[in-house]
């Protein structure tokens, strides 16, 4: 039977807590900009919470690697439907481009941060306001996309726990 791999629920999660302390970190440089927070708070908040959202959406990216290597296995070593494997490739599509997107965007807002908050020339602070912004949108529209797809994985790995038990049942 194909194991079942419980990151599922924790991936959610975690997708979830980038999602929501993103904006929250976005909302913190405004009012670094308006005077009212200081840089090192927005900074010991920020680096956590980007490490936080980089790794969730890699990890997320490889575990659709993984079930799908998986699956794929499955289906070839049992001579199973198909279908089944080729159910997986959608959920990749779907997630990858806005994942690296993402990521990206990510990457670059923190990275033009350190330059803004220390006054480098090359780095102006609306620049990185408006990849913060960008990142936070982003995140937000792929944890969504994440989510869902999680879901629908974990429903094919349903149906090929039954497709697996239905081959490898010994007749009476």
């Amino acid at each position: 039977m194909l194991d079942r791999i419980p990151f599922g629920p924790i991936l959610v999660i975690l997708t979830l807590l980038s999602a929501v302390s993103f904006p929250a970190v976005v909302v913190m440089g405004w009012l670094v900009s308006r005077g009212t927070l200081s840089v090192p708070v927005h900074v010991q908040w920020s680096i956590p919470i980007t490490l936080l959202s980089i790794f969730t959406h890699a990890i997320i990216m490889f575990y659709f690697i993984g079930t799908g290597s998986r699956i794929k296995e499955v289906v070839k070593e049992l001579k199973l439907d198909v279908r089944l494997y080729r159910r997986t490739l959608p959920f990749k599509a779907r997630v990858f481009p806005l994942s690296m997107l993402t990521m990206t965007l990510v990457m670059a807002a923190t990275i033009l941060g350190g330059g803004a908050h220390t006054r480098f020339p090359w780095t102006p602070p609306w620049l990185h306001g408006l990849l913060a912004v960008a990142s936070a949108v982003c995140n937000g529209m792929l944890a969504l996309r994440e989510i869902g797809c999680i879901s629908e994985n974990l429903t094919l790995v349903d149906d090929v726990d039954v497709a697996v038990l239905a081959a490898t049942r010994q007749p009476v």
